[in-house]
């Protein structure tokens, strides 16, 4: 017994010193990189968050409100409201975030892409920018990579919180992902009381001055387009100005990001189906080993190809506090009479990132084979030669300065993945796989252009699955 309580206590003092040696070690990272840390996420007091947040007005009609419905005390209310508030707070761990997440992001990145950013607009916005400016990151969703794309493009600049689904909830990357300063969020929870929790927290820490990452769209696109943006965390975000001792300037900056290979492209793209066609969970879960297997395999023998560029781009920063003068009942007490000016607001981030959504070689070459069936490598290039032109309002940060260059890269990829074909010197695209090209072919269009013709991928119906199938060729 007294071995057991030695080693015990051995055990206790030795993971004080190494938790007392990491903050120090932290510290000094922190210090010597002139790393900016947003003070809010350093607090290590749960009851010091949990006092701001219960101290809005809208927490406590809730918890009176979820008291009454339920039946339940008020005290009971409250320990579930508190339950709610203790999931979605962080725990942000300066050493893990920079020695660990950082190292591990990058890893990641540069093993399956080659992963460039455009980092001027950020470092001009940075030296122009009022002290104490709260910088939001509004980003167009593509891929479960985006979080560790755009991490990793920040590390140098600063931390980012991010509204992370419950995909992530599970062990040990719930950890990890609170760690690194990700809270949490129930997607399509209907709970009044959990809402208040969540809006009052998001508006706790905005108004703290923490940098966050947000995605307008909510969840991935399944075709590829823009999606209609939704307006809960924008409103949170927004509702943070309600607090008038909040004065300094509240910023969206527009973040665009493309890839010459979405990793969960065909999971997404066969959403569209429809349910009868999709692959079960036991599919899904082999085809991922294997293709981890594969990959894995491959960097041993040194013939594992990246799978091209991931590539993000920032649109021009837009002053919520001019947007809130220009329309002030967008903090309204309402969400019906917030609506308008949000939708307003959501719309104009999204229009930003359009503006400046980045081109890849394979995205201007699956658009190529939309409008020709087949081609030679000479029409190829002319026809990419052409694309470019037609889009060079857009940021081209690739380092291939033709459509022959262009081709080549894009070729390498498709490829790889059997999706273009080769025969008597003419390509076209594998007719199997419509589905994936049209997928990247629409990433182009414009925000526009995925307004005025609606928003098809959120209608289910049986045209919608009808028109899928026959895309793809039956």
């Amino acid at each position: 017994m007294l071995r057991i309580v030695l080693g015990l206590g051995a055990v206790t003092v030795l993971t004080v010193i190494l938790l007392m040696l990491g903050k120090r070690h932290a510290r000094r990272l922190q210090r010597a990189r002139r790393i900016r840390i947003d003070r809010f996420k350093l607090k290590r007091q749960h009851a010091d968050i949990e006092l701001q947040v219960f101290g809005h007005r809208e927490v406590v009609h809730a918890i009176q409100r979820y008291a009454r419905e339920n039946r339940v005390s008020t005290d009971q209310a409250t320990k579930v409201a508190r339950t709610y508030l203790r999931e979605i707070v962080p725990k942000f761990n300066l050493l893990a975030y920079y020695r660990f997440g950082a190292p591990i992001a990058r890893a990641i990145m540069h093993f399956l892409y080659r992963p460039v950013v455009e980092r001027t607009p950020i470092r001009d916005f940075n030296q122009v920018a009022a002290k104490g400016t709260v910088v939001v990151y509004c980003i167009n969703h593509r891929s479960n990579a985006d979080y560790v794309l755009v991490a990793h493009m920040l590390f140098k600049f600063i931390s980012l919180s991010y509204a992370v689904g419950e995909w992530a909830r599970v062990w040990p990357l719930n950890h990890l992902f609170k760690w690194f300063g990700a809270y949490f969020i129930r997607r399509r929870y209907r709970e009044p009381l959990y809402h208040a929790v969540l809006s009052s927290f998001v508006q706790t820490i905005t108004s703290n001055g923490v940098t966050q990452g947000i995605f307008l769209e909510g969840g991935l696109t399944r075709d590829g387009a823009f999606q209609k943006p939704k307006l809960g965390m924008l409103d949170y975000i927004v509702g943070s100005k309600r607090d008038p001792e909040f004065d300094s300037l509240l910023v969206l900056m527009p973040t665009a990001i493309n890839y010459d290979r979405v990793l969960e492209d065909r999971n997404l793209t066969e959403e569209l189906v429809g349910k009868e066609d999709r692959s079960t969970k036991i599919e899904k879960l082999n085809t991922t080993l294997e293709f981890l297997f594969k990959n894995l395999v491959r960097s041993f023998v040194k013939r594992f190809k990246r799978y091209g560029y991931a590539v993000v781009t920032f649109g021009t920063p837009i002053i919520v506090d001019d947007f809130i003068h220009e329309h002030p009942s967008i903090l309204a007490p309402t969400f019906e009479e917030r609506k308008g000016p949000l939708t307003e607001l959501a719309e104009k981030v999204m229009h930003e990132i359009s503006n400046v959504l980045p081109l890849t070689p394979v995205t201007l070459v699956a658009r190529v084979f939309t409008k020709l069936e087949s081609c030679t490598e000479a029409e190829m290039a002319a026809a990419l030669d052409a694309e470019r032109k037609a889009f060079a309002d857009r940021v081209w940060l690739t380092r291939e300065h033709n459509g022959a260059e262009i081709w080549e890269s894009a070729r390498a990829i498709l490829q790889l993945r059997h999706l273009v074909d080769e025969r008597d010197g003419r390509w076209s695209w594998n007719p199997e796989e419509r589905l994936l090209r049209d997928y990247y072919a629409n990433s182009l269009l414009t925000f526009e252009e995925v307004k005025a013709r609606g928003w098809p991928e959120r209608r289910r119906d049986e045209k919608v699955v009808a028109a899928v199938k026959e895309a793809m060729g039956g």
